[in-house]
């Protein structure tokens, strides 16, 4: 039995922290599916604290017709952070390419 190993990419767009809380966006493959997130995890002692957020965009690899990793980093990568998620969604609707999106919050005990 061979086990095959993939190597699937992960890029950070955005990744800084503050007093509030810590902020990163990644854009990341896996065998189906790219997948582009927004994440906020709030640090202790905020009226937020505990509870985070990850809004994101899933797009099956076998839907998105011409367009490659590389042509959406590079344009995830142009697009300012506050209007990122809005422009990639536009340009999947644009091309017609489906995709699922949702924004999640959690409560997370630990912090």
């Amino acid at each position: 039995m061979q086990l095959e190993l993939f190597d699937y990419r992960r890029d950070y767009l955005c990744d800084f922290k503050n007093q509030i809380a810590h902020y990163y966006d990644i854009l990341k493959e896996t065998k189906d599916t790219i997948s582009y997130a927004e994440h906020i995890d709030p640090n202790k002692g905020y009226a937020i604290a505990g509870m985070e957020y990850e809004d994101y965009v899933d797009v099956k690899k076998d839907k998105l017709k011409e367009l490659t990793y590389d042509q959406i980093l590079s344009f995830l990568k142009s697009s300012k952070k506050e209007v990122r998620l809005q422009k990639y969604k536009a340009l999947l609707k644009f091309r017609n390419i489906p995709f699922e999106a949702d924004l999640f919050t959690w409560h997370n005990s630990d912090l």
